[in-house]
């Protein structure tokens, strides 16, 4: 059985690394891979406890599935214990998320970049925490995920992180303000960098710029040979034809390369300075030599290519020849075996292209190779190089070479993988660019450049090799001292190349030789010379015939001097010469130049004349030398009688050996200075010497030989009396430099004398001369402990010579300069040996004794380095140095020099008062802030922002400000107030800190600053805290009202600046912020509202004035700041209640004369109303404002006696306008235009409420620009009217309150009215609201006649106002339809949730198009299908809901005077749509009640239901909310008696038009006439008779008795009105229509007789011959005879009336009733074929009125009234509508233009080409394109989809189509097919009869047809109406007949095909 235990602390959590899953088995707990798991128990292979995100889950895991991990708990919640910076880079990828999820959605193109950045941060996290990286490897990841935080925090916008060197955040509190400036400044550099550098991100250090290098990597050699090579690779200058560096040596055996090299076939090039780089042409140089036998052999072997494939072992022969060359016994014969250097072959390649552009040649170069033929090395290599005769190249090399920077050691570190441990290093031939003093060398470079042997005995020439080696002095060989090159071990012998046959050969081959310094006196070169046979027996045979010598050192001790040598020659007579005294040819001359004409000789040896050997020396060594004159002052011991030559000689020793031996040299200077004979001959050489050593140290190349010098000077200089020598040559220097000197004539100085330049010298670096008089001091104080006193005075006559030679008035400038150059390194050596209160007023009298003006840089950056210096740390020289030094940059910044020298000194001085080592500063912070601080701050005012030292100047302001105490504020202010500046100093700064926080003036400091921006308010808030006592006690009494303004405006502006909102910042940011800064918010607003109290009785003066800026305080969203900042307002309210009416008297005053008191609280009123309007809508306060401030000003006011009433009242007048403004700032950023006009108007409603002219204004203006903004013309104008409303026609001078922004110019009342009133007619013009216009005009028109008396002015109103009158009868004119809009649930913002509107459509917007912008408004809405009252679950849910139906308007009463007039329908038309304040819709429904079948006209009922909206409309609103509805029945009968009525009154209109205008078109009164007459399937009224005029109906119905008669009398009355009609239609009926007109009469004749005998005769008013009205005018044209002649198609037809020309087809001109009827399209026998083209849409709404058993019915279009008609409404909309239509065709061509209608149409379209005008009239005619129905208006579908009874378009004239009708007059299904009559050009009038209409129609959209009209001429009137007629198809082939069978076709039309 398992035990378990309690786990181990440091193993209580864990992630689980694999999937474990085991739902099958009990108490198992389920893990994901990276589940966090809190370990509570564990047993041998198990542990028990939970996953951290589901706590309440515990069971069992495995412990292998689980790696633990270190951890700390955090809030509650186990996390990974992580170092910081893996902590920092999880949290910006967490913040980094969201905003790269944001990008992505936006499409941002940084999105990709910031991708990658999180892709390599990430990267970068897992290698650190891996715990796999060493050290070095986890600081250089470190660093690049910092670089790539920060660059992704700038590339994002984020704040920018302040960083140490390492990487590490740095702690911001620990750092003075100048500091972390610019560590901000570094830290925006580094990011920069970052940016560039994206290759070398990981590369920090700066690299050496003084020193290059070339790694070059061999990669393969292509060549046939056979025998081993050694190919020695070197630079070289091809310019002076010499070779730079070493040789790099690789062993080529003839298998491949060396084993040992095969992983090692690199080199490194080093110390190349850049004039070596700068060589016109460098060439990398490989020569190749052949070790074998004299005579190649060739071979048949192939092609040997690359080192990798020359990995086999070498053999034993060939490995033991390739050694052959390097072997260190000296000899070849020592191996037996036959070997020879030969010359084989040179390969070489420019570098200069590469060295200058090296990324553009990365991987193989390759290098051309030639063999040598007969020639020697350097000839080939000459011809290589001169690219002369050198052929084909078959063979080259392969190379790899990359230019590296930097010194050996710091490459080895940046590129550990190129350059490693193993990589030989091949130096230069001469010292670098800059000498290092650790780098010791000492290396000799021998050239063997040629030679001229003699035959002797041979007859052809020798084959010489040269041997050379290093022999000691007994002759006797130094092994190991010899090497060829780098890559190679040292070698004992060197053997040169063999030419064959050559007598004067020309070698020019280079090694080193490294022979130790203390065996180089003793050592000399021997070279033997030896013939090589080219057969091996004789060659083994063969005796070196030549000996030759050269010693290292000469007999002066200087070495063997650079340059060419010729060396005497010397034959070895083997059977004389002793080889056991081997030395014994040093006896011998070794040079040509020493043997003058003798012959010396010695045993064996004896001189051969005509042969001698020329070498080359190149010494390059630290320790030996080769100048004679540093010897010979080295040994002036020795040699006294040069020493005067030797120093001056020494200024000519070159800088390289100087420093090569500066210890030494400064020895014998020092020992000669102190023991010499002659001071005054020797003292002042030996002191300028000295100089001239400093000098030279100094030296660019040579400065790290400056540390070889302190350390000399610290460490090993001994010489206790020098420093009296050197102060008294020092003394003498600048006395001789500052006497009198020799004046010219002219009084000009004569040329520059030896003293000044000699004291020039001397200051120049008197730092070093002086730390030599100080070290000799020193070390004699401490040998004879002698006083201090000689030595301190002569000190002090020292620095006295000092200010007398800065008070001479000779030009020693130079001399001045050095001096304060070197001046902080004097003093502070002075240090140890001079009292440091008189070396610091020493240094004050030199700096003061200066004049103005001269060597100001050199004076402040002396300044500058003092204030680093030790001197400055020290209180109390401090105390002396810094009021100078304060002073000196007050009068720099004052004159503006050297700003930027200043910055830096007052920076340095702040860092160090900064310090806790430094002393106290208290005093000091006291100087700087007196001498300084104001300076400073006019200073950083003055610049302007752009400048980049405006951040630097605010810096040290704060810095200033960071380190003042309360009594640094006391006493300064004292200081201040002493000099009366103290009120100018307050306001300055309180002006400073409110534009350093301002939003509006330019940052200081960047936004992304923000541990710079926090600390700037850190210090801010106690400078405010401190400035709040001093306003207090110095500017409360007496009062200064600008101080204290001052004060609140600074303070409040810097607590509503946006770095302080920590509400706005991400949850990262937020916690920063708190954790190193705090929430300084609340600090600030308990300081504003202390000083507000403190105010007392000077409170009003303060209440308009501060309302705003502590209402944006108190906005803030901070609970306890809010609590604290509202009484405040309570407080103003008291304040202006109680204060005086009376100027004079104070609010302290009144208290005791309570019959001055104000009595109110206006002026605070309007401010606070005005102030909240604009800082809701700049984004402050929230819903949790208004109820905090509700309730705190409610609980004050309900304590309060007097404000009870009037406090509680404003303060719920306020909640109510911020309630409002809330909504309001919520919905203007909606995308729905209604929602904002609805917000704004409600505004404009609240401020007209409180009477508050400004602000109405305001949002009258702003409401007018969101109407203009969507083109809502007319209700722009109602909105301006609102402005014009509120002003009078009088001169009165217009109030600021009242003026308009649009009109600046008008000052008066009438004039900006009169303003107003002409935009607002603009407005009613573009908006077609005329009559609106007339108006307006009207007014102005009684201004003009009666008050003004302005007749121009009148007259060109009159000339407008006729224009409108025009318009209202020729322009085409839409009338609007209106919406129903409930909007239910909650998800609606609260001005609509739940409630009803009116919607005003726009012009031509049917019911779908309408729906789909509202669904567009709100896109998360989803629209009702029916018009059911919704319940709770859809009121009360957080969804959106939209119910939309169309309702038709109630025209106002007021516009009953146009009863029973004869008028033109557009004057009526528009008083039915417009200035409606009640709309209706219906529903129907049945009732099975009234008895019969449920389809019976008995049983359908209709409910109507009355809206009230709150305005009339059109206003100035769009749209409305219904204040009132009102539900009601309209029973069966009531319907029959209307629909009766209606059809009375149309046919009388109909009698009425024609009878009036003869031209007008007969189709409508035709389509009535044989709707009424013949009504075919539906009866007429016939089924109204079987309803209701029987008596069972009465008896069932009695209280009906009067509907019935009522009934019975229309029925009646509609006989004569019918007998009358027919009449006139006979009259105009065109012959085609003849058979039509008898069958009217006949059906006329049956239905008189019924009717007559059923219900009376009845008369009506009308006569045929009564109702002919006057023309007074005629739009026919003069030539119009009213023939059947037409106009061209064209006419009606052409593009430019919207109408496709092909749609007017030719047809005869008479016409029989059977092409008549069939050109009418009854559309009730489609054919099979045309079945299926129904469109989807309608045939859905179809099997929509199937479902519901509704029959389809003419009865269920609109009513026929005359003044509800508009250009889209349905068929049988007005009859009075199609009369006039009729009329339309009939005024000729002076119809109006053509674009009138195309305008209407398509008020959007643009005009179409000429050419695509042509292409559409010369296409033929398409029987799938509804041209005159489509294209003409924009829906035709409104019956179709109004056939359900809830469908949310029913209205009263929709709902007829859903119920079965009752009987109408005469045919009325057939009269409407006659519709299409509408859409052609009619016979009577000369138009063409479209006859294929009916097909076109049927095909194209057998639904519906279109009714078209155009320009209608009246008898009285002239105008324009367009009307779109509509009627839906009851045949749908597709599909079973509904069970109301569709209207038959007329029983004269059977016969149509």
């Amino acid at each position: 059985m398992s035990v378990w235990s309690d786990c181990n602390a440091k193993q209580a959590f864990g992630i689980a690394k694999c999937n474990f899953d085991q739902e099958n088995k009990p108490h198992r707990l389920n893990l994901d891979v990276g589940d966090a798991v809190i370990i509570l128990k564990e047993t041998t292979h198990w542990y028990y406890g939970y996953r951290q995100k589901a706590k309440e889950t515990r069971g069992i895991f495995p412990k292998t599935y689980i790696h633990l991990c270190e951890y700390t708990i955090v809030n509650g919640e186990f996390c990974i214990q992580r170092s910081d910076i893996v902590e920092e880079i999880t949290k910006v990828l967490l913040e980094w998320g969201s905003i790269a999820k944001s990008y992505f959605l936006t499409t941002n193109p940084s999105f990709s970049r910031i991708r990658r950045k999180m892709n390599e941060l990430n990267n970068n996290r897992a290698a650190l925490i891996s715990g796999n990286l060493p050290l070095d490897e986890i600081r250089k990841v470190k660093l690049l995920a910092t670089n790539q935080i920060d660059t992704g925090n700038k590339l994002l916008g984020l704040d920018m992180v302040v960083r140490d060197e390492s990487g590490d955040i740095l702690d911001t509190n620990a750092i003075c303000t100048t500091e972390l400036y610019e560590q901000h400044v570094h830290a925006v550099q580094r990011i920069e960098k970052a940016n560039r550098l994206t290759s070398d991100r990981g590369t920090t250090r700066t690299l050496n710029k003084y020193s290059h290098n070339i790694l070059l990597h061999v990669n393969a050699f292509v060549c046939k040979f056979q025998e081993d090579s050694d190919l020695l690779f070197c630079l070289f200058d091809g310019e002076n034809h010499k070779p730079i560096s070493e040789n790099y040596v690789v062993k080529w055996s003839r298998t491949g390369a060396a084993l040992e090299q095969i992983d090692n076939n690199r080199v490194l090039f080093t110390d190349l300075s850049k004039s070596d780089l700068a060589i016109s042409k460098m060439y990398l140089v490989c020569y190749a030599i052949r070790i074998g036998s004299m005579e190649f052999k060739e071979s048949v072997e192939s092609k040997r290519t690359s080192i990798s494939m020359a990995n086999t072992m070498l053999n034993a022969s060939s490995r033991k020849a390739s050694q052959l060359s390097v072997s260190s016994s000296g000899s070849s014969g020592s191996t037996g075996e036959y070997v020879i250097r030969r010359p084989f072959g040179v390969a070489c390649k420019d570098l200069t292209p590469i060295i200058n552009n090296a990324d553009d040649f990365r991987g193989n170069l390759d290098l051309p190779f030639i063999m040598c033929d007969k020639d020697t090395l350097d000839g080939t290599l000459r011809k290589l190089i001169g690219n002369k005769d050198i052929g084909k190249i078959d063979s080259k090399m392969a190379v790899t070479i990359e230019v590296l920077r930097g010194d050996i050691k710091q490459i080895k570190e940046d590129f550990p993988r190129l350059v490693h441990t193993n990589v030989p290093v091949a130096r230069k031939m001469g010292f670098p660019e800059v000498i290092l003093p650790g780098d010791v060398r000492n290396d000799l470079y021998l050239t063997i450049c040629s030679g001229e042997f003699s035959r002797i005995a041979k007859t052809s020439e020798k084959n010489v090799e040269v041997s050379v080696c290093v022999a000691n002095e007994q002759g006797y060989l130094v092994p190991g001292v010899l090497s060829i090159g780098a890559g190679h071990p040292p070698i004992d012998e060197y053997k040169s190349v063999v030419y064959y046959h050559d007598d004067k050969p020309k070698w020019q081959e280079t090694f080193k030789i490294h022979v130790p310094i203390e065996d180089f006196k003793q050592c000399h070169l021997r070279f033997v010379l030896k013939h090589r046979s080219s057969n091996e027996q004789k060659d083994r045979s063969e005796k070196p015939f030549g000996l030759a010598y050269m010693r290292l050192m000469q007999a002066n001790g200087t070495t063997i001097p650079q340059g060419q040598h010729i060396l005497a020659v010397y034959k070895i007579d083997h059977k004389k010469y002793d080889k056991t005294v081997a030395n014994c040819y040093l006896e011998l001359p070794s040079t040509t130049a020493e043997i003058q004409g003798a012959k010396p000789s010695i045993g064996g040896l004896s001189l051969l004349p005509k042969d001698h050997l020329s070498i080359g020396v190149n010494l390059c060594s630290t320790k030996l030398t080769q100048s004679v004159s540093l010897l010979g002052l080295l040994n002036w011991s020795a040699h006294k009688e040069t020493l005067e030559q030797s120093l001056k000689a020494l200024t000519l020793v070159p800088g390289e050996e100087v420093v090569k031996f500066l210890q030494d040299i400064l020895d014998a200077l020092f020992n000669i200075l102190v023991e010499n004979d002659d001071p005054e001959k020797y003292d002042q050489l030996v002191f300028m010497s000295i100089i001239y050593l400093i000098e030279t140290v100094s030296d660019l190349k040579y400065q790290h030989f400056l540390t070889v010098l302190d350390v000399y000077i610290n460490e090993s200089f001994s010489f206790t009396l020098a420093y009296t020598k050197l102060m008294d040559v020092l003394q003498k220097n600048i006395r001789e430099a500052i006497s009198p000197k020799e004046k010219s004539a002219d009084g000009n100085n004569l040329e520059e004398s030896l003293e000044v330049r000699r004291l020039y010298k001397t200051t120049r670096y008197l730092h070093y001369v002086m730390k030599f008089v100080i070290r000799s001091r020193l070390l004699y104080t401490e040998m004879n402990c002698n006083s201090e006193l000689d030595f301190a005075s002569r000190l002090q006559e020292l620095l006295r010579m000092f200010i007398d030679m800065i008070g001479c008035p000779s030009n020693l400038l130079k001399s001045e300069g050095a001096l304060l150059k070197n001046l902080h390194i004097i003093a502070t050596d002075l240090m140890q040996v001079f009292d440091q209160e008189p070396l610091s007023v020493s240094i004050v009298e030199i700096l003061e004794k200066f004049p103005p003006r001269r060597l100001t840089q050199s004076k402040m950056g002396c300044i500058k380095d003092f204030v680093d210096t030790k001197l400055f740390t020290l209180p109390k020289c401090r105390a002396i140095l810094l009021p100078v030094f304060c002073k000196h940059i007050k009068d720099h910044l004052e004159s503006k020099e050297e700003i930027t020298e200043c910055i830096n000194i007052m920076n340095n001085i702040l860092k160090l008062l900064f310090r806790s080592d430094v002393g106290p500063t208290h005093n000091d912070i006291r100087d700087v802030m007196i001498i300084l601080l104001r300076t400073v701050m006019k200073a950083a005012q003055a610049l302007d922002r752009d400048t980049g030292l405006v951040g630097k100047f605010f810096a040290i302001m704060l810095g200033i400000l960071q380190r003042m105490d309360a009594q640094h504020y006391e006493y300064f202010v004292k200081d201040l107030h002493q000099h009366g500046e103290l009120k100018v100093f307050v306001t300055e700064i309180l002006l400073t800190f409110e534009q350093l926080v301002s939003p509006i003036q330019k940052a200081v400091f960047p936004r992304d600053w923000m541990d710079m921006i926090m600390h700037q308010n850190t210090v801010i808030l106690g400078a405010l805290q401190h400035l709040a006592v001093v306003i207090t006690d110095y500017f409360l009494c007496p009062f200064e009202k600008q101080i204290w303004s001052n004060f609140f405006q600074c303070s409040i502006a810097f607590l509503v600046q946006s770095p302080l909102q920590l509400n706005d910042f991400n949850d990262n940011k937020r916690q920063i912020v708190f954790a190193r800064y705090r929430d300084i918010r609340k600090d600030t607003a308990m300081e504003i509202r202390k000083m507000w109290f403190q105010l007392g009785q000077h409170k009003p003066k303060f209440v308009p004035q501060l309302v705003e800026p502590i209402l944006e305080m108190s906005m803030i969203p901070e609970i306890d700041l809010r609590r604290e900042t509202i009484p405040i307002f309570f407080d103003m309210m008291q304040c202006e209640y109680y204060s005086s009416r009376l100027e004079l008297e104070s609010y302290g005053d009144t208290k005791f004369n309570n019959a001055h008191h104000k009595g109110n609280f206006s002026d605070f009123k309007t401010a606070m109303i005005e102030k909240l309007d604009i800082l809701i809508g700049a984004g402050k306060g929230d819903a949790e404002y208004k109820k905090l401030f509700e309730e705190i000003m409610l609980e004050r006011c309900a304590a309060h006696s007097t404000l009870n009433v009037d406090g509680t009242a404003f303060v719920q007048m306020v909640t109510r306008l911020m309630d409002k403004l809330l909504e309001y700032r919520f919905i203007i950023q909606d995308e729905s235009k209604e929602n904002r006009m609805a917000c704004t108007f409600s505004l404009l409603q609240f401020y007209s409420d409180v009477d508050l002219k400004e602000m109405y204004i305001r949002y009258v203006y702003k409401l007018c620009a969101l109407h203009m903004e969507f083109e809502n013309y007319t209700e722009a104008a109602f909105t301006l009217k609102l402005h014009a409303n509120l002003l009078r026609w009088t001169d009165m001078e217009l109030s600021p309150q009242l003026r308009s922004s649009k009109h600046n110019v008008c000052r008066t009342h009438r004039q900006l009215k009169e303003a107003l009133y002409f935009d607002i007619m603009d407005y009613f013009d573009k908006g077609k609201q005329w009559e609106c216009a007339i108006d307006m005009c009207k007014v102005l028109a009684r201004q003009y006649e009666e008050e003004i008396y302005d007749y121009i002015k009148l007259a060109e109103l009159l000339k407008r106002m006729a224009q409108f009158f025009e318009k209202i009868l020729k322009e085409l004119r839409h009338s609007s339809e209106y919406f129903r809009v409930c909007f239910y649930g909650r998800g609606f913002p609260r001005l609509l949730q739940n409630k009803v509107y009116i919607f005003r459509g726009k012009e031509y917007e049917r019911h779908s198009d309408f729906c789909t912008r509202m669904l567009v408004q709100h896109p998360q809405a989803e629209l009702m299908q029916t018009l059911e009252a919704p319940g709770e679950d859809i009121t009360n849910s957080d969804g959106q809901y939209i119910q939309v139906n169309k309702v038709e308007p109630i025209m106002n009463p007021d516009c009953a005077k146009f009863n029973d007039k004869i008028i033109s329908n557009e004057i009526v038309k528009y008083f039915t749509a417009n200035n409606v304040q009640k709309f209706q819709f219906s529903r129907p429904f049945r009732d099975s009640s009234g008895g019969g079948h449920m389809d019976d006209v008995r049983n359908l009922w209709l409910e109507r239901t009355e809206l009230l909206a709150s305005f009339p409309l059109p206003g100035v609103l769009r749209w409305f909310p219904v204040v009132e509805t009102n539900t009601f029945k309209i029973s069966p009968l009531e319907r029959a008696v209307e629909i009766m009525r209606d059809t009375n009154r149309d046919v009388r209109q109909l009698v009425i038009l024609h009878r009036s205008d003869e031209t007008l078109h007969i189709n409508p009164l035709t389509m009535k006439l044989n709707g009424i007459v013949d009504p075919a399937v539906m009866g007429g009224f016939a089924k109204y008779e079987e309803a209701f005029l029987v008596e069972e109906y009465l008896e069932q119905n009695p209280d009906d008795k009067e509907l019935v008669e009522e009934l019975k009398d229309l029925i009646a009355l509609q006989i004569p009105l019918l007998e009358i009609a027919i009449q006139l239609h006979r009259q105009r009926a065109p012959e085609s229509l003849k058979a039509l007109q008898e069958h009217l009469e006949k059906c006329f004749s049956d239905m008189k007789r019924h009717v007559e005998t059923q219900y009376g005769e009845k008369t009506c008013d009308l006569k045929i011959d009564s109702v002919v009205m006057r023309r007074t005018n005629s739009f026919l044209p003069a030539g119009f005879d009213g023939s059947y002649n037409r106009h061209s198609e064209t006419s009606m037809g052409s593009s430019d009336s919207g109408l496709s020309k092909s749609t007017f087809l030719p047809r005869p001109q008479t016409n029989s009733i059977k092409s008549t009827l069939a050109s009418l399209s009854f559309n009730t026998s489609s054919k099979g074929k045309d079945k299926d083209k129904t469109p989807a849409k309608r045939r859905s709404m179809k099997k929509d009125r199937d479902a519901l058993s509704l029959p389809s019915s003419q009865w269920y279009t609109p009513p026929l009234t005359t003044i509800t008609s508009t250009p889209e409404k349905e068929i049988n909309t007005s009859i009075a509508s199609l009369a006039s239509a009729s009329n339309s065709s009939l005024s000729g061509p002076k119809t109006p233009d053509p674009h009138v209608l195309t305008e209407e149409l398509t008020p959007k379209r643009p005009l179409r080409s000429e050419k695509e005008k042509e292409r559409r009239l010369s296409r033929p005619s398409s029987i799938a394109t509804p041209t005159a129905s489509i294209k003409n208006f924009p829906d035709t579908r409104s019956l179709s989809e109004s056939s359900n009874r809830n469908s949310v378009e029913t209205t009263d004239s929709t709902s007829e189509e859903d119920i079965r009708p009752p009987p109408l007059p005469a045919k009325s299904r057939d009269s409407t097919d006659f519709s299409s009559l509408h859409s052609m050009d009619w016979a009577p009038n000369g138009y063409a009869l479209l006859s294929q209409m009916s097909n076109t129609s049927s095909s194209s959209m057998s639904t519906t047809t279109t009714l078209t009209k155009t320009s209608i001429t009246n008898t009285t009137y002239e105008y324009l109406q367009a009307t779109n007629f509509s009627v839906v198809n009851a045949i749908d082939g597709s599909k079973p007949r509904p069970p109301t069978p569709p209207p038959k076709p007329s029983r004269h039309s059977k016969h149509i095909p």
